[in-house]
């Protein structure tokens, strides 16, 4: 009797023999690009871009100016801070002490009326009477109120709308210590990124390059083998 052998089959795929040599070449490429460095590759930082963190350093340890506007800003919105919790300028005691204050001005008035009330009085013959002393009390009184209460009312408006200026200068000038600062910042960031582009060229063209490699447009190279046995 005689046997009878087995036989084997081997597949292989690969890219076609005509796209090789790119690819060989693309791969000697790719090396030599990493063995440079390019896909490693991180930009220095700009003359602009020191220049402009230089500045914002030395405004930061300065402690001057940033300083001395937030300082300022801050001590402006005690009026604020008054007016909502009645301290201050906004107190119950306000109109006692702007009274005080104001004792000069208000015992002129206060003379002043009394001399036109107390003709009146002479006039109309009720001078010295009880009712006539005491309407005499009660305008002078009114007189002095008023007077403290229209200063008090004017110094009230000054300190909101000074603090609400300094707020707002305060604001502005910090702004304006810093535009020049984001101004250069921003241009070195885009030479920045422009050179880091450049730099990447390399490594991105291989990426794309090997991506079309592998585009089913380049086709396959398939070999079969077979192998038989007796």
């Amino acid at each position: 009797m005689g046997g009878g052998g087995g036989g084997s089959q081997t597949s292989e795929s690969g890219l076609p023999d005509w796209a090789r040599p790119a690819v060989e070449s693309s791969l000697n490429k790719a090396v030599a690009t990493e063995g440079a460095g390019g896909f490693s590759h991180v930009q220095d930082l700009t003359p602009e871009q020191l220049d402009a963190f230089g500045r914002r350093k030395e405004l930061g340890q300065r402690g001057g100016v940033l300083d001395q506007i937030a300082a300022d800003s801050y001590g402006a919105t005690q009026a604020y801070r008054d007016a909502a919790s009645g301290t201050g300028l906004f107190g119950a005691d306000a109109i006692g002490q702007q009274a005080q204050a104001l004792e000069g001005t208000i015992g002129t008035a206060q003379a002043n009326q009394l001399g036109q009330l107390q003709g009146q009085s002479a006039l109309g013959g009720t001078l010295g009477s009880a009712r006539q002393q005491a309407q005499t009390q009660q305008a002078l009184t009114k007189t002095g109120a008023d007077i403290a209460q229209r200063e008090l009312e004017s110094r009230r408006q000054y300190a909101l709308g000074g603090a609400g200026g300094v707020l707002g200068a305060g604001s502005g000038l910090q702004n304006q210590f810093l535009t020049g600062v984001g101004e250069t910042e921003a241009v070195g960031s885009a030479l920045q990124q422009q050179a880091q582009n450049e730099g990447d060229a390399a490594y991105q063209g291989i990426q794309r390059l090997f991506g079309l490699y592998g585009s089913p447009a380049l086709g396959q190279k398939s070999v079969t083998t077979q192998r038989g046995g007796k």
